[in-house]
């Protein structure tokens, strides 16, 4: 078992190790990164929002899976008290790599890295869970995850940042499913014509869409080629590492198993749960003026680990 899921992981790291061959040899620049990072939030990954849920979900299956978003927020919020938690003990070298530190503990790698992943395991069905459940994470991010990064009380800025394309893109499927199950899709596509528009319309969604993920994982491995391999070796390191990757999804894990969801449900967030730290902690630690050295070196150390931990985690939790 362990095996069988090692070799499926590598496969998606093996495209993340593409987009850093590519950037080592300048086919990726830096603005062509910035560039197609945009282009991904902005346009491809709210096409797969809206293709995933409108083709795996109605208003009674959203209501009745109220524990997707929950539960990210219940991961991301166990991460951040165990932060705390340890932040008290551990030493630092500046308050701001503490704040980077509870980041880090607190948002991991949510969408793109699990995404193929439950795809693999799950489906497009796991895949319209995931892209639910990212509500909570987006939530969470925004508020716990910045409140840890900048050590201060939540802002109506950090607030403000809700407001981007995924989300956007979520509540139009919420709006659509809604229309469709209460109106009836025979009485709106009553036009032949309208109906081949709107099906064109919606094949296009779903071939763009399906291009998010391995544009996702190819960005990120341009990315990861321009993380420092400075400040590796310090012991705040390597605590991040052991809990992002192993206590903190333990401790997820057994909260989790207390919410009345499907086995499918869990195992989504559970794979979200052990995933490594998430690379936008890169972006918001300049962003927000925090340690970007700790924030690319503890990215760096999860992703690679990563590539072992999750193959155990899962190995784990599908034999539980």
């Amino acid at each position: 078992m362990f095996f069988h899921i090692f070799t499926r992981i590598l496969s998606i790291f093996l495209i993340i190790f593409a987009g850093t061959a590519a950037r080592k040899l300048l086919v990726l620049t830096d603005n062509a990164i910035s560039s197609m990072a945009r282009c991904i939030t902005n346009f491809f990954y709210p096409a797969l929002i809206i293709s995933s849920i409108t083709s795996n979900f109605t208003v009674k299956s959203l209501i009745s899976n109220w524990t997707l978003p929950v539960g990210t927020v219940l991961i991301m919020s166990v991460g951040y008290f165990i932060g705390i938690l340890f932040s008290r003990f551990l030493e630092f070298e500046s308050e701001k790599q503490k704040n980077t530190f509870l980041f880090q503990c607190t948002i991991n790698n949510y969408v793109f890295l699990p995404l193929p992943i439950i795809a693999m395991l799950y489906g497009s069905k796991g895949v319209g869970f995931l892209i639910f459940s990212s509500l909570g994470s987006e939530i969470s991010v925004w508020t716990i995850g910045i409140l840890g990064l900048t050590g201060n009380h939540i802002g109506k800025k950090n607030l403000k940042n809700l407001i981007n394309a995924p989300i956007f893109a979520l509540i139009f499927s919420i709006l659509i499913v809604f229309i469709r199950d209460n109106f009836g899709a025979s009485q709106i596509l009553t036009n032949s014509i309208l109906k081949e528009i709107l099906l064109s319309i919606n094949s296009a969604i779903d071939i763009f869409g399906q291009a998010s993920v391995p544009l996702a994982l190819f960005t990120a491995g341009g990315r990861i080629y321009n993380i420092s391999m400075k400040h590796i070796k310090t012991r705040a390191q390597l605590w991040t590492d052991f809990l992002r990757l192993i206590l903190i999804p333990a401790a997820a894990c057994a909260i989790l198993t207390v919410l009345p969801v499907s086995y499918e449900v869990f195992m989504v967030l559970a794979i979200v749960s052990v995933m490594p730290a998430a690379i936008v902690s890169i972006i918001l630690s300049e962003t927000y003026d925090a340690d970007t050295y700790f924030a690319s070196s503890t990215v760096l150390t999860t992703h690679l680990f990563s590539l072992l931990t999750i193959p155990c985690w899962l190995t784990f939790l599908m034999n539980c």
